[in-house]
């Protein structure tokens, strides 16, 4: 594999939109992407396929550089309620519109956790297609007091 900074400058476009999809970086590769001063211009951040887990996405939410973000996509990763976890508390992503977490096994846990953020209230779209969250996980999600601007919305 490229490293990391060499990989993400060939795929930045505009400044603003790095799409990493399917390059099997895992959670050592994300843990270095997030430390990259790059980030601090990405608006959009594809990081689908990539045998992310927990820890590369609690490394992710922890980066000074993600302000400006706002498209997550985390899809077909290995993230349970943990990840989510990571992401309903992070406050490095003020700006976040759009989270895409299709195919990942979250559970009722991990929707309850984004349900409750409060740190996401900017989301207009949030996909949770496929990750086994029960009944109970949709019926946060949908009565969250949070979650008032989310107009898309997948859920299993």
């Amino acid at each position: 594999m490229d490293d990391i900074e060499e990989l993400a400058q060939k795929n930045l476009t505009d400044g603003t939109n790095l799409i990493l999809e399917n390059r099997k970086i895992g959670d050592e590769g994300v843990k270095k992407l997030a430390g990259l001063e790059m980030l601090a211009n990405v608006v959009t951040l594809e990081l689908g396929e990539n045998e992310i887990s927990d820890a590369g996405v609690a490394a992710l939410c922890q980066s000074p550089y993600l302000s400006q973000l706002r498209v997550l996509n985390l899809k077909s990763n290995n993230i349970t309620a943990e990840g989510a976890k990571a992401i309903a508390e992070s406050s490095n992503l003020p700006r976040l519109d759009q989270l895409i977490l299709k195919f990942n096994r979250i559970g009722e846990e991990g929707a309850k956790y984004i349900a409750d953020s409060e740190n996401l209230s900017l989301l207009t779209t949030l996909d949770l297609f496929r990750n086994r969250i029960g009944p109970d996980g949709a019926r946060a999600i949908k009565t969250s007091k949070h979650l008032t601007r989310v107009s898309r919305v997948r859920l299993d």
